[in-house]
């Protein structure tokens, strides 16, 4: 029996057919720091790995920045700290209670992306969580 996937026609994309969106990219990785918080809870596989953590990174799209984005992580931090602490644990009364950016930085790793570029013919669709 044929693997139908191993027999697609992959279509070469082409530099003139590749669209970039008006948007910039924020991802944000756990460090060992939230993997040390993340392993407090009894339900938790005493195996989780920074790596395993890493690999499920939330990444976010944030306009377009005309200037440092640093500027714009130090106004939003906090909505992207409760978003990446509720991803772990709902119960908020076991957050860490200093949520600065001090400690934002230290839970996570960051990184900026200007060129977003989408390889998709889809259209973009929003949905709400």
């Amino acid at each position: 029996m044929k693997d139908n996937k191993s027999t697609e026609t992959v279509k070469e994309l082409f530099f003139d057919e590749v669209a970039t969106i008006n948007r910039h990219v924020l991802v944000v990785e756990p460090t060992e720091a939230f993997l040390e918080w993340a392993k407090k809870y009894p339900d938790e596989d005493p195996s989780l790995t920074l790596d395993e953590l890493i690999e499920d990174s939330a990444a976010y799209l944030i306009p377009e920045q005309k200037a440092d984005a640093g500027v714009w992580l130090r106004r939003n931090f906090r909505k992207i700290f409760e978003m990446e602490l509720e991803g772990w644990c709902t119960d908020r009364s076991v957050w860490p209670s200093d949520r600065s950016y001090k400690a934002f930085k230290k839970y996570f790793r960051v990184l900026f992306c200007s060129a977003v570029i989408d390889l998709s013919k889809e259209a973009l669709e929003r949905v709400y969580i």
